[in-house]
C-alpha cells in the first residue's frame, strides 16, 4: 500500500487525504491517522471539494468525515451533508424509476437486466443512497432495441441522439444510447446498453455469457432479475477497466469493495480463466494492484502474477485533473494500450481505432444530419467533424 505522505509529496495534501478518508472506510487506517493528518497539514477544502466531486465519491467521504470531525472544516462538512442528502434523495427517485421501467419493458417482452447504478450500491454499500449515481443502466439485447426506444419515447423519455434511417449502423458503431425525461423532481436518465462495451474496444464479451444465470433481487417488493455475481463483476471490470481506463477513484473503490465483501464467493481460477477469454486479463489485474495500492485490498492469488506495475495509472488517477475521457485524446489511447493482454491485442486495438476514425458513426450523424440515400457522404463528413469540432468527440 503506498505511503500517504508519498502521495502527499508527489500530488497534493488534498489527494492524500481523499485516499487516507477512503483508507479509514475501509478499515485499512483509523481516526487518530485522519486527525493527525489533518492537524498538521494545511488543506484547501474547496479543492478538496473539487477532487472527490471529481471522483464522485461524496456520500463516501461524508460517512466517513462525519464519523470522525475533528479538525475537519464545519462549513465543508456542513455544505457536504447537504450535497450527500440530495444525492441519496436523488438515488431513492432513480430506485423507483428503475422498478417502473424494469416492470414496463417486461410487460412488452423486452428483455432487460438493470446493472451498476443503485443496484452496484445496494451490493457494496447494503444500502441505495451510498454510491453516486448519474443515471440508470438497463442492460439488453440490440434486437430489443426497437421496442426499448418505443417504449421509452411513449413514456416522455428523449434521445440524446437517434435516427432510425441509420439504426443499423447506430447499433453496430455504438453500445448505448442516453435518455432523458423531465420530471417535477428534475430531470431523470437512463441509458440502454446493447453490448458491455464498444466494438471499437475489441473485448470479445457476448451478452450470451453476461446473461447467463441470471440472480433476482426484491427491489421495493419486486422480484427483478440481476446479472449473478461474476458476470455483473465482470461487466464492471470491462467497464472500469476498459471503458474509463482506471481513471476515477470510484471505480477502483467499486473493485476494493467488491472484493472486500465477495472475494470467498468467487472461484477465481474459473474467473481468470474468464478474462483471459475475452481480453481483459491485464486490465483486471492492473485495477486489482490499483487498487491494492491505494486502499490496502488483497489480490486475488490467481491474478497476482499478472499484477506487473501500475505505477504509471496510479500517477494519472492521482493527478488532477485527471485524463479527459475522449476516446480520441492521445493519454487515453495511451493508457488503453497499456492495459491489453498482448502485444497482438495492442494491434487489434489499434486497427480499431483507425477503422472508426474513418467509419461514420452516431457523432457523425448527431453534429451533421443527413438524409439515408446520402449516407455516402459521411465519408467526407467525418475528416472534417473530427478535424475542426473535436469537442463533439
Amino acid at each position: 500500500m503506498m505511503d500517504i505522505r508519498d502521495i502527499q509529496k508527489n500530488h497534493s495534501p488534498e489527494m492524500a487525504l481523499t485516499i487516507l478518508v477512503c483508507r479509514v472506510y475501509l478499515g485499512k487506517a483509523n481516526g487518530i491517522e485522519l486527525l493527525d493528518y489533518v492537524t498538521n497539514n494545511a488543506i484547501d477544502w474547496q479543492l478538496f471539494e473539487r477532487i472527490i466531486t471529481a471522483h464522485q465519491i461524496r456520500p463516501l467521504i461524508y460517512k466517513t468525515l462525519s464519523a470522525h470531525p475533528s479538525g475537519i472544516d464545519p462549513l465543508f462538512l456542513e455544505k457536504l451533508r447537504k450535497i450527500c442528502f440530495r444525492i441519496a434523495k436523488g438515488n431513492l427517485q432513480k430506485l423507483e424509476e428503475l422498478v417502473r421501467l424494469n416492470k414496463l419493458f417486461s410487460e412488452h417482452g423486452v428483455k432487460n437486466v438493470p446493472y451498476k447504478g443503485v443496484i452496484l450500491s445496494q451490493f457494496l454499500f447494503g444500502d441505495y443512497i451510498s454510491r453516486e449515481t448519474a443515471d440508470i443502466d438497463f442492460l439488453t439485447d440490440a434486437v430489443y432495441f426497437s421496442k426499448a426506444y418505443d417504449i421509452l419515447a411513449a413514456d416522455g423519455y428523449k434521445p440524446r441522439y437517434y435516427n432510425p434511417d441509420f439504426e443499423r449502423q447506430f447499433l453496430r458503431t455504438s453500445h448505448e444510447l442516453l435518455f432523458s425525461k423531465t420530471t417535477p423532481s428534475g430531470t431523470m436518465q437512463v441509458e440502454i446498453h446493447w453490448a458491455a462495451t464498444n466494438q471499437m474496444m475489441h473485448i470479445p464479451l457476448p451478452n450470451g455469457h453476461i446473461f447467463q444465470n441470471l440472480d433476482t433481487i426484491n427491489l421495493l417488493g419486486r422480484d427483478t432479475p440481476i446479472l449473478n455475481l461474476e458476470n455483473h463483476f465482470l461487466v464492471l471490470l470491462v467497464h472500469h477497466g476498459v471503458n474509463d481506463i482506471w481513471r476515477t477513484l470510484r471505480h477502483s473503490l467499486d473493485v476494493s469493495l467488491f472484493l472486500e465483501k465477495y472475494s470467498s464467493a468467487i472461484d477465481w481460477d474459473t474467473f481468470r480463466e474468464a478474462t483471459s477469454k475475452y481480453k481483459i486479463r491485464h486490465t483486471t489485474a492492473a485495477g486489482f494492484l490499483v487498487s491494492h495500492q491505494l486502499f490496502g485490498t488483497s489480490i486475488p492469488k490467481p491474478f497476482i502474477p499478472d499484477a506487473g506495475n501500475a505505477d504509471k495509472l496510479l500517477q494519472n488517477l492521482l493527478r488532477f485533473p485527471a485524463i479527459k475521457k475522449r476516446k480520441l485524446n492521445l493519454e487515453n489511447l495511451r493508457q488503453q494500450l497499456f492495459l491489453r493482454d498482448s502485444f497482438t491485442d495492442k494491434l487489434r486495438l489499434l486497427a480499431s481505432y483507425i477503422q472508426t476514425g474513418v467509419s461514420p458513426n452516431v457523432r457523425d450523424m448527431e453534429a451533421y444530419p443527413v438524409s439515408k440515400k446520402w449516407y455516402a457522404l459521411y465519408y467526407f463528413i467525418k475528416p472534417y467533424r473530427i478535424l475542426f469540432n473535436r469537442h463533439r468527440q
